[in-house]
């Protein structure tokens, strides 16, 4: 079975599938401005062509319809930015799933990967080192007398090693399972 990315935009789709393992996995890019499900109605939702491309991709139903077992993809990984807009899409891409899709998150078919803000470069020897949050980042400055700093803004920003090892890869990436709340 394969794996399939929702990320944002074309240009997170192209980096992601530089470094696909294309076998299993696959991606699919929500180009353009994902609608709020607790703000529209059913009918503009299922007019909104990024939830119909969505929706068409998934081949498994929605609402009522809905069949987990008709689901192409052993799993429904969403990757977003690391940034606030992407967290934003991300919150929104979680309540499409859990309005329309509840029965793919009670079969524990979708997940969220977490990818990484910042990218740490010791300038005192070869080593790289990451974190996903600020408080990580002054920890591992604390050891370090030089170091390179950037800040990733988009999931494009992300080499293809990088995009491999940190996003990609089920053994390294950090994953997190969605669940229903009760």
């Amino acid at each position: 079975m394969k794996e399939l990315f929702i990320v944002e935009g074309k240009s997170a789709a192209s980096t992601v599938q530089q470094a696909l393992y294309k076998p299993s996995q696959t991606v699919l890019a929500m180009q353009g401005k994902i609608i709020n499900v607790d703000k529209a109605s059913d009918a503009k939702i299922a007019a909104n062509p990024l939830y119909q491309k969505l929706f068409k991709a998934l081949v498994c139903g929605t609402q009522g319809d809905c069949q987990a077992a008709d689901l192409p993809f052993s799993r429904v990984l969403i990757l977003t930015d690391p940034d606030m807009d992407g967290s934003h899409a991300r919150m929104l891409l979680l309540k499409l799933f859990e309005r329309y899709l509840s029965p793919l998150i009670a079969a524990n078919l979708v997940s969220v990967i977490l990818p990484p803000l910042f990218r740490i470069r010791d300038m005192q020897s070869p080593q790289t080192y990451y974190a996903w949050n600020e408080q990580q980042r002054n920890t591992l400055l604390e050891t370090m007398n030089n170091a390179d700093i950037t800040r990733f803004k988009g999931v494009a920003q992300f080499s293809m090693a990088e995009c491999s090892e940190l996003l990609l890869d089920p053994n390294t990436r950090k994953q997190i399972d969605v669940t229903l709340d009760g």
